[in-house]
């Protein structure tokens, strides 16, 4: 069962592939802060749950923002590491605060980390992340371009998101997915469903 983990919301707009962001919209509409705000009430919801989950972790926003603590963050992977029947996957595009942060950070056994990745020019990410002492996943998207070369080693899973939200969802090449699934072949990264539908990043 995949479950939302909303500690963290609202966000900001970081580069184009956050254009169609479905939150951002949301909150638009309804007239809402979208500044990033902590939620600690709500981070005893996976101990709550007997139920084996995976956990997304911050979906429509950035457990990495800048604006969210550190202290938070440790919070947060304490109770990861207690709720140990169940995964959490987070994913974030501010790579160089995931890097930085995760020196302070013991990452659990049942999460993973990933970064989000639009197009080549975002590529410096997968530096940050290899850095991390986790499972490391790399969601390929929204795709904003192609990705070109990539050096993926050390990264043991990728997937390609297809945008499907927002007023206008952004076509996305076959060749660009061609290219990615070819490279993660050659490296022996684990490629999970072609078109995979991510829960949405920030």
């Amino acid at each position: 069962m995949i479950e939302t983990w909303n500690i963290v919301s609202g966000c900001e707009r970081l580069t184009p592939g956050c254009d169609n962001c479905p939150t951002y919209w949301e909150y638009k509409e309804k007239g809402l802060d979208y500044h990033p705000k902590e939620h600690p009430e709500r981070l005893s919801i996976p101990l709550d749950n007997p139920t084996p989950s995976i956990y997304m972790v911050a979906t429509g926003s950035d457990l990495f923002h800048e604006a969210v603590g550190l202290e938070f963050i440790q919070l947060a992977f304490e109770v990861m590491r207690q709720a140990d029947w169940h995964q959490f996957q987070i994913v974030t595009k501010r790579a160089e605060r995931l890097e930085a942060a995760s020196k302070y950070l013991q990452w659990p056994v049942n999460s993973i980390a990933g970064i989000a990745l639009e197009e080549g020019k975002y590529k410096w990410r997968i530096d940050c992340l290899r850095n991390v002492d986790a499972t490391r996943i790399i969601s390929f998207g929204p795709m904003t371009g192609a990705m070109g070369k990539l050096d993926l080693s050390g990264i043991h899973q990728a997937g390609v998101v297809v945008e499907h939200w927002g007023p206008n969802p952004r076509e996305i090449l076959p060749e660009w997915i061609d290219e990615i699934h070819q490279q993660c072949e050659e490296q022996g990264v684990t490629i999970l469903n072609k078109h995979w539908l991510s829960q949405g990043v920030a």
